[in-house]
């Protein structure tokens, strides 16, 4: 009996601390993602992106070729459809839309600041939606680059 229980506790004992050790282990519900806890040295901050809708924001992405082209692609997939790809008519969804949708031609765009352009992309207007939550700060600042060097 003596040798069983000195077999027993070296088995046992290991078992019982992982037991304890389980407790402290972050855990999730079926179908719900695990939470995971913030880097080491991390800052945590609350709240998102502000924008005044009135503000006149300066451009913070310099204009050049490469954050045209990055306008260009982003244009492509989010605004092309309504505005049309070549800036001279309307995209297949903008025409059918009535009225339709306004063409991004030089003349308009010359007439607006980086600010107003970059304000309706946040905001939307009318039918347009809202690409603050879709496009990063500096993604729609390549819109607006890319705008600019299309006229």
């Amino acid at each position: 009996m003596r040798r069983l229980s000195g077999l027993l506790i070296p088995v046992v004992v290991p078992l019982l601390m992982a037991a304890l050790w389980m407790d402290e282990q972050p855990s999730y519900k079926p179908y719900e993602p695990p939470v995971l806890s913030s880097p080491p040295g991390s800052v945590p901050i609350t709240g998102k992106e502000t924008v005044p809708s009135d503000a006149e924001s300066k451009n913070p992405v310099p204009r050049s070729r490469e954050s045209a082209a990055r306008g260009e692609k982003l244009f492509a997939v989010n605004c092309a459809m309504c505005h049309g790809r070549t800036l001279t008519g309307p995209g297949p969804v903008g025409r059918k839309l009535n009225p339709p949708s306004p063409v991004l031609d030089p003349p308009l765009v010359r007439n607006r600041s980086d600010s107003h352009i970059f304000r309706a992309v946040t905001f939307g207007f009318g039918r347009m939606p809202s690409f603050r939550e879709s496009l990063a700060p500096h993604e729609r600042w390549d819109l607006v680059n890319y705008l600019r060097s299309s006229g």
